[in-house]
């Protein structure tokens, strides 16, 4: 299911004033991907030139310089696709401009009869194709801030959803630390690796208070194990190793339920290793950004499991 909805942004064929949007969209996509823009959009009688850029690539021989026209074309409130008829003397278009090819620019998608008059040219002229699912591809593909800027502006409503559905981290800190595995270094937040945190507690038979000798975080599996063999409080009598995944604690109210059982820990008297403690707050300071934000739909129900209380949520 498309997570971007085309429809937010205005139809072109109204005079509503805000009808240039798709085009000034298509002019902000363009730059933060990498084109130089030469002509910006204007309104009124433009001979069929939307905007122009310029494509650099840099190669063996040197730099090469491409001039795209770029045709706009928004039929994402009547659904209908981009034919022939809507790209008319597009040789002429693209010799007019002075341009190396023609750039389209559609919220749907290309008909079968405009997409074989474009191959049929490609001799003549340079094509290519920015439809609906090529656009999202990239937006929300990009981990860049200017990138998701662009998604906010033009697409509000698809931009809360598809924020909370992704468990994006949220942008608090200019210096966002990974939650690397303390073994192999995978990024344990990517969700592509199963990832723990593990805390090695001394249990005190005389005391209700604990003292923790080590906190880190791992892959979950062979380097748990790894470390776990490593780690020289595993043959002491008096140590245990205890767990959570790193993506239930990513949930924000399993996350605020973790921290009062740290706090509670605490009030009762718990001690930690100078080290041991060090490396809490960082995993904290790291696990944060993707915490404060709302619940995903996949992290509701997650939750129902682990705390059985619907009420909080």
């Amino acid at each position: 299911m498309p997570a971007l909805d085309f429809k937010e942004i205005p139809q072109a064929n109204l005079s509503t004033g805000m009808q240039d949007t798709f085009e000034l969209f298509a002019r902000d996509f363009l730059e933060i991907i990498g084109f130089h823009l030469i002509s910006s959009p204007s309104r009124g009688q433009d001979g069929g030139k939307d905007l122009i850029v310029e494509e650099e690539r840099e190669g063996v021989t040197g730099v090469t310089k491409t001039k795209w026209l770029v045709s706009c074309k928004h039929f994402a409130h009547s659904g209908k696709s981009v034919g022939v008829n809507d790209e008319l003397n597009i040789t002429e278009r693209i010799n007019s401009a002075n341009c190396d090819g023609i750039i389209g620019f559609y919220s749907t998608l290309p008909s079968s009869g405009l997409a074989n008059l474009l191959q049929e040219n490609r001799s003549n002229f340079k094509t290519f194709i920015f439809d609906k699912e090529r656009i999202e591809s990239v937006l929300l593909s990009s981990p860049r801030l200017e990138t998701e800027l662009v998604v906010k502006r033009y697409f509000p409503i698809s931009f809360g959803s598809w924020l909370n559905e992704t468990e994006k981290a949220a942008s608090l800190f200019a210096d966002q630390k990974l939650i690397s595995c303390k073994c192999c270094g995978n990024d344990l937040a990517s969700g592509q690796t199963m990832g723990i945190i593990v805390m090695w507690r001394e249990y005190n038979s005389d005391k209700d208070a604990d003292h923790i000798r080590d906190f880190y975080w791992c892959c979950k599996g062979g380097c748990d194990e790894f470390l776990t063999k490593k780690n020289i409080h595993y043959k002491s009598s008096k140590c245990i190793d205890g767990w959570d995944d790193i993506d239930d604690l990513k949930i924000p109210t399993y996350f605020i339920k973790w921290i009062m059982k740290i706090l509670d820990g605490m009030r009762e008297g718990d001690t930690y290793e100078d080290a041991a403690f060090e490396d809490l707050k960082g995993f904290i300071l790291r696990i944060f950004p993707y915490v404060s934000r709302s619940l995903s739909t996949k992290q509701r129900e997650r939750l129902r499991g682990l705390m059985g209380f619907p009420d909080l949520f």
